[in-house]
């Protein structure tokens, strides 16, 4: 599948942002709206460039759309407790929903599913292994980006439309 230039710059923009949320989650359980920000302009506006330079402005739009949906869908999710999903998970959910809603609603739900069950999985081994109590904050920063690159690449690999 040939993306436009454009699109593969804000994949790579993305990336290298979630490098370092990645690393920053891990470290402090934070997602810092320095970063999460940065990463939402990138995307936005070479999402934007690629839609002016190829017509494709129904990517574009479900693009907004699902950043919207997912962000909201998240703050549902974060609203009634005050720990599990943070703020800064529901910001980096609206971002990568911008960039999963580019290649389609089917890939937006892969990747925040992928998401959910890799990092549903890695708690429940450290659990069993005793190498975590059920109290313990679990980062979900990096499992949302995994999700996501999972579902990119599932998505760009497949069959090519007919």
């Amino acid at each position: 599948m040939s993306l436009p230039a454009a699109v593969l710059a804000a994949g790579a923009w993305l990336a290298a942002v979630s490098a370092a949320l990645i690393v920053t989650d891990v470290r402090s359980h934070r997602l810092p709206d320095r970063l999460v920000g940065a990463a939402a302009a990138g995307v936005l506006a070479l999402l934007t460039v690629a839609a002016l330079t190829t017509g494709q402005w129904t990517d574009l739009a479900r693009a907004v759309l699902a950043a919207g949906t997912v962000t909201a869908g998240s703050l549902l999710l974060a609203l009634p407790r005050a720990t599990g999903l943070g703020l800064g998970d529901v910001k980096l959910a609206g971002v990568l929903g911008l960039w999963l809603g580019w290649f389609g609603w089917l890939v937006v739900a892969t990747g925040l599913l992928a998401a959910v069950v890799l990092g549903g999985a890695w708690t429940t081994a450290r659990l069993l292994a005793g190498r975590a109590r059920r109290d313990d904050a679990v980062p979900l920063g990096p499992w949302l980006v995994l999700g996501a690159a999972l579902a990119t690449v599932a998505h760009l690999a497949g069959p090519a439309p007919a």
